[in-house]
C-alpha cells in the first residue's frame, strides 16, 4: 500500500466569473460564450502538495486563498484544469451544511441511508445508530426532519456519521465551526483517535487553537500557492503575524484614506510619499480644479514629474472613480490634464503618490501647473508617516475671474520623506480632533499618541499577555507642576476596560516645560481580546477616592482606536482580563 494518500502536482483550478446569470447557464449548457462577457479568476495556480498517510494536515489561510477549492479537487468533487491530481484511499468529506442528508428524512432515517451507502450491513446498522446517537447527544431530535436542526446540530450528525466506520482520508472544511466549543472539543479527540487507525485527516479551520489541537503540520495557501508548510505552530505564528499586519494596513489605509491595496503598494517603496488635493473647507470643489503636470525635485535639482501621458511609474496620481475624486484625463486649452472637482468619491480628496529614489532633503519641493476652481479655494497636504495624518503645505485661493493656468511651487518637509529615520516614538499619531473629542485649558497640550509593541514598533493592534508601550508626546508653553496622566480604553459599549492613573502608582512627573514624551509600560499587557477605544488626558490634578472629573489641562475623549488580539495558539474565551496566574495545590 502507498505510504502517499494525496498528492498534487502542479494543480490549476480556475473559474469563469460571468457579467450576468444568463451567460453562465448559456456557458452551461455548452453555447460558446463571448470571452468579453466574463474575466476568469484562478483559485489555485499550479499547487503542489503531498500528504502522507496517517498526517494530520490543516488548511489555513484568509478567505478566498483556495482551502475549499482544493478539498474539492482532492474530494473529486470538481476537477482540476490542468496538473495532476493521485488519491489513495476513500474519501469522507464534510464540506458545507445542508448538503448530504435529505431536509425532510428523520436523523434515523438519514442515519440509516448514509450507513447503508457506506456499505455498513443492515444486521450491524442497529448498534452503530445507538452509537452515532449516543455521540451526538441529540436523543430529543433524533426522530424529528432535519430540515428542524440548527446548524450545530446538523454539524454533530453529519460528524458522527462520517466517522462511524474509520475513513481512510478525512475531509472537514469549517463544517465543525457550528458546533459549540463542547462538541468541538470530542470531535478533536475523535480525530485524534482516527488517526491512531491510519485515517489521514484534512482540516480546514479559522479556529487557531482547534487546529493546534488536533493537526502536527499546517499549510498556509495564500492567493492559490502554498506560502508555508511546516509544523503546525511555526505556521500558525507565521499567519497570524500576517493577519495582525493586514489589520495595520487596514488602519493605515482608514488614517490615508485609501484602499489597503494602494497603502500596501505604497509600503514596498522605501521612499515614496504621499499627497493630495483637498478642499479648504474638507470637501471637493464643485467647479473642477485642473492639474496639467506635478514636478519634484531638490534644491536645484529635478527628480521627474506626472503628467497624463506618462502615470505608469510608481510617482503618479492615484486614479479610483468610486474612491477618489480625480477625473481621468481630458484635453483642455490644448493640453492633457486631470480634473479634481465633486465626482462621487467616497474619500473627498484627490491623492498623488511621489518616488524620491533616495532620502529626501531638507530642501525638496513639488511644482504643480493647475488651473484654479471658481468655486472652492484647494489645499496640498501631505501625509506625514510619523504623526499618521495629513499635513497643510500650503492652500491655492479660488479664481476671481477666468481661471487661467499657473504654477505654484512648494516647499517638502524633507525629514518626513526619509524612511531611514530612527524608530522613535515622537511625534506619533495625532489625528484632527472636533471640538467636542477635546478640550482642557491648554497650559499643556497632548501633540500625539500611539501604542506600541514589544519591539518598538506604533501599532494599531497589541497582542494579550505581551509586553507593549503606550506613550504620550506633549508640549507645554509655561512651566506646570506635576499633572497627572491617564489613559482610558473602554469598549465600543461604553464600559471602562482599563484605566491607567500616573498618581494612583505613586508617579510624580515634576515640572513639564517645552516638548517631551511620557510612556507608560504595560509588562505585560493584561487587557484581554476585543476591540476598543481610548481617552487620553493629562489633568491639573486628580483625587483618587473622588468620582468627580477634575479640569483638564487637555483631554482627548475616545479618539484612538485598538485592537488587542488573543495569545497565539489561544482560542478559549479569556475575557476582558488576560489574568496571570499561579497555582497552589494542598492535600
Amino acid at each position: 500500500m502507498s505510504e502517499t494518500a494525496v498528492s498534487l502536482s502542479g494543480v490549476i483550478k480556475s473559474f469563469r466569473r460571468f457579467q450576468r446569470p444568463g451567460w453562465r447557464a448559456l456557458d452551461a449548457l455548452g453555447v460558446p460564450v463571448s470571452p468579453k462577457r466574463y474575466d476568469t479568476f484562478y483559485a489555485l495556480r499550479g499547487l503542489d502538495l503531498e500528504i502522507r498517510r496517517g498526517e494530520k494536515v490543516a488548511l489555513i489561510g484568509r478567505n478566498g486563498a483556495g482551502k475549499s477549492t482544493l478539498l474539492r479537487v482532492i474530494s473529486g468533487q470538481i476537477r482540476a484544469d490542468a496538473g495532476q491530481v493521485f488519491v489513495h484511499g476513500t474519501v469522507h468529506a464534510l464540506m458545507e451544511l445542508g448538503t448530504g442528508f435529505h431536509p425532510d428524512f428523520t436523523g434515523v432515517d438519514n442515519i440509516r441511508s448514509a450507513l447503508a451507502y457506506q456499505g455498513i450491513p443492515s444486521h450491524k446498522t442497529g448498534k452503530v445508530i445507538d452509537e452515532i446517537i449516543d455521540f451526538t447527544e441529540l436523543e430529543e431530535f433524533i426522530n424529528r426532519p432535519v430540515r428542524e436542526y440548527s446548524g450545530g446540530m446538523y454539524a454533530r450528525l453529519a460528524f458522527a456519521v462520517a466517522t462511524t466506520i474509520t475513513p481512510e482520508i478525512l475531509i472537514i472544511d469549517e463544517i465543525l465551526g457550528a458546533g459549540d466549543a463542547y462538541f468541538v472539543g470530542k470531535c478533536v479527540q475523535r480525530m485524534k483517535y482516527l488517526t491512531t487507525q491510519g485515517a489521514t485527516i484534512v482540516f480546514v479551520s479559522h479556529d487557531m487553537s482547534a487546529v493546534q489541537l488536533l493537526c502536527d503540520r499546517g499549510v498556509w495557501i495564500d492567493k492559490g500557492l502554498i506560502k508555508a508548510d511546516t509544523d503546525i505552530l511555526s505556521v500558525s505564528k507565521a499567519y497570524l503575524a500576517s493577519v495582525r499586519d493586514d489589520e495595520e494596513v487596514r488602519a493605515m489605509a482608514k488614517s490615508m484614506s485609501l484602499t489597503r491595496g494602494q497603502v500596501a503598494d505604497m509600503q514596498g517603496r522605501r521612499f515614496v510619499s504621499l499627497f493630495r488635493l483637498i478642499g479648504v473647507d474638507g470637501g471637493a470643489p464643485s467647479d473642477s480644479f485642473a492639474v496639467a503636470e506635478i514636478r519634484f525635485g531638490g534644491g536645484a535639482k529635478a527628480i521627474g514629474s506626472i503628467t497624463p501621458a506618462d502615470n505608469d511609474t510608481t510617482s503618479r496620481v492615484i486614479i479610483d472613480s468610486v474612491l477618489m475624486n480625480w477625473k481621468h484625463a481630458v484635453e483642455s486649452d490644448g493640453r492633457p490634464l486631470w480634473q479634481f472637482g465633486d465626482f462621487g468619491g467616497r474619500y473627498v480628496h484627490a491623492p498623488w503618490q511621489i518616488d524620491w529614489l533616495k532620502p529626501g532633503q531638507h530642501d525638496s519641493w513639488l511644482e504643480i501647473d493647475y488651473r484654479a476652481s471658481t468655486s472652492h479655494a484647494v489645499a496640498v497636504e501631505q501625509y506625514d508617516e510619523k504623526q499618521k495624518t495629513y499635513i497643510r503645505l500650503t492652500e491655492i485661493p479660488k479664481a476671481t475671474g477666468k481661471p487661467t493656468w499657473q504654477t505654484v511651487r512648494i516647499g517638502v518637509g524633507g525629514e518626513a520623506l526619509s524612511p531611514d529615520r530612527p524608530n522613535v516614538p515622537e511625534p506619533l499619531d495625532l489625528q484632527v480632533l472636533a471640538p467636542e473629542d477635546r478640550y482642557g485649558t491648554g497650559q499643556v497640550k497632548i501633540t500625539a499618541f500611539g501604542f506600541f509593541d514589544e519591539t518598538g514598533t506604533q501599532r494599531y493592534t497589541l497582542i494579550s499577555g505581551e509586553r507593549a508601550s503606550a506613550v504620550i508626546a506633549y508640549s507645554a508653553d509655561e512651566a506646570v507642576l506635576n499633572p497627572v496622566t491617564v489613559i482610558a480604553i473602554y469598549r465600543f459599549d461604553g464600559t471602562c476596560a482599563m484605566q491607567v492613573i500616573s498618581n494612583r502608582s505613586g508617579k510624580e512627573l515634576g515640572t513639564l516645560v517645552g516638548r517631551g514624551t511620557i510612556r507608560f509600560l504595560f509588562n505585560p499587557l493584561l487587557l484581554g481580546p476585543g476591540d476598543y477605544i481610548t481617552s487620553v488626558a493629562l489633568f491639573k490634578y486628580l483625587n483618587l477616592a473622588s468620582r468627580h472629573e477634575p479640569d483638564a489641562y487637555d483631554l482627548h475623549d475616545r479618539c484612538y482606536t485598538l485592537k488587542v488580539l488573543p495569545p497565539v495558539g489561544i482560542g478559549v474565551e479569556i475575557g476582558m482580563v488576560n489574568q496571570p496566574m499561579t497555582w497552589e495545590l494542598s492535600q
